[in-house]
């Protein structure tokens, strides 16, 4: 967490329910676990990705105005399991707008996957494990601007990638 917030980042703490359009959106296949007494409609699901509470976060803040946004969340994500409720630890990231704040020894730009994806291997050389990026495609995340995170054995640890114009 000090290394993110080191990076710009501040953690978000969202809510686990979520609207199930959303989470259909964002993780299509995922069997979600349904409430049966829900506080609203647009929180009557569990989540399956700690992408829903970050994107609904960040355009809290861009409807406010902000140019610039840098969040992250370490939480539950919840799979609905056949006899039960798997519940799993996750942590996620979202950035948008300019790449660096507002100084006047750098020009604007736009953040772009390789700011990401260096934010990303900074979090990741913590660890002393080897990792590596491989070219993928997920259903939230835009074609050609899309990684898979392995493990030294090849097992899938994370998503990196710019989200889907559609969303």
């Amino acid at each position: 967490k000090d290394l993110l917030v080191d990076r710009g980042y501040q953690e978000a703490i969202t809510y686990s329910f979520v609207d199930k359009d959303i989470q259909h959106a964002i993780a299509p296949n995922d069997l979600f676990v349904r409430l049966q007494n829900p506080i609203s409609a647009d929180m009557s699901v569990m989540r399956t990705t700690l992408w829903c509470g970050l994107i609904n976060a960040a355009r809290y803040n861009v409807n406010r105005q902000q140019q610039r946004v840098r969040l992250f969340e370490s939480g539950l994500r919840f799979i609905e399991a056949g006899d039960g409720t798997l519940q799993q630890k996750r942590l996620a990231g979202l950035a948008l707008g300019n790449a660096y704040a507002e100084q006047w020894g750098e020009a604007t730009r736009q953040i772009d996957f390789f700011d990401i994806k260096a934010d990303v291997e900074a979090l990741l050389a913590l660890t002393g494990c080897g990792f590596k990026f491989v070219a993928a495609e997920h259903s939230a995340l835009h074609p050609g601007q899309c990684a898979e995170i392995l493990d030294a054995e090849n097992n899938r640890i994370g998503w990196l990638g710019m989200l889907h114009p559609n969303l």
